[in-house]
């Protein structure tokens, strides 16, 4: 093997490897036909209208927002998305902002959650479930039984179940028919709340694409627990 088709075999490799890491996902989209999820190529040149517009995630988990008219390849815009670090700067604002509410109104604070892929069943907001999962509900305190109920906003199904003392965590069995997109009214202990419950597809590579998804999805408690993993 000689060395000009070696050192073009690791061009070809080195390419390969570039354009892999310049994906981005589509994590919102307006006026657009995109699915969110779905993956773009940083190089093409991504055409949006007057009124269009699109979020985009980067394999860094800088998130760039981008508004019609535009007509040239997202990763011209360079530097000018948002990068993680402030992403998750405004979490903490936000969490601690909800956490003084939270406790005027309900007695209670927000507790950090021990596991990023935990949904807290004792308040109404938003849950973010990997794809192809089964959700797994948490509650801050278990010392006392409790019971769980969860049923979608038109209620037309319900499931129960005891929640014993000393378990934190609650799986959810495939039976139960929770998909991302739809609206849930969790139950426990007689007090009910709502959660929005959104998928996070497997089309993010890494944790630091999947912590910016879960923020700019509202689900900041799992976003805020992820980053910690982030190395």
């Amino acid at each position: 093997m000689n060395r000009t088709f070696i050192l073009a075999l690791l061009s070809y490799a080195l390419a390969a490897h570039g354009a892999a890491a310049a994906a981005l996902v589509i994590v919102e989209a307006r006026g657009i036909n995109l699915k969110l999820g779905a993956t773009l190529d940083a190089a093409t040149p991504l055409v949006l209208k007057q009124g269009q517009h699109v979020t985009l995630i980067t394999d860094t988990g800088s998130t760039l927002k981008l508004d019609g008219p535009y007509n040239q390849p997202p990763i011209a815009v360079g530097g000018g998305g948002v990068d993680l670090s402030k992403t998750l700067g405004a979490l903490v604002t936000q969490r601690q902002a909800r956490s003084g509410e939270f406790g005027t109104t309900r007695g209670a604070v927000l507790a950090a959650l021990p596991d990023p892929w935990l949904i807290d069943a004792s308040h109404s907001g938003a849950g973010c479930l990997l794809e192809n999962r089964t959700p797994i509900f948490w509650r801050p305190d278990a010392k006392e039984s409790s019971t769980f109920g969860v049923a979608p906003a038109d209620r037309s199904w319900r499931a129960q179940a005891p929640w014993p003392a000393g378990q934190a965590r609650l799986f959810i069995t495939t039976d139960v028919p929770m998909r991302g997109g739809e609206t849930y009214l969790v139950n426990l202990g007689g007090t009910e709340s709502a959660l929005s419950l959104t998928l996070v597809p497997s089309s993010l590579a890494n944790d630091a694409m999947r912590t910016a998804w879960m923020a700019d999805k509202g689900c900041d408690e799992q976003a805020e627990a992820l980053s910690k993993t982030i190395k």
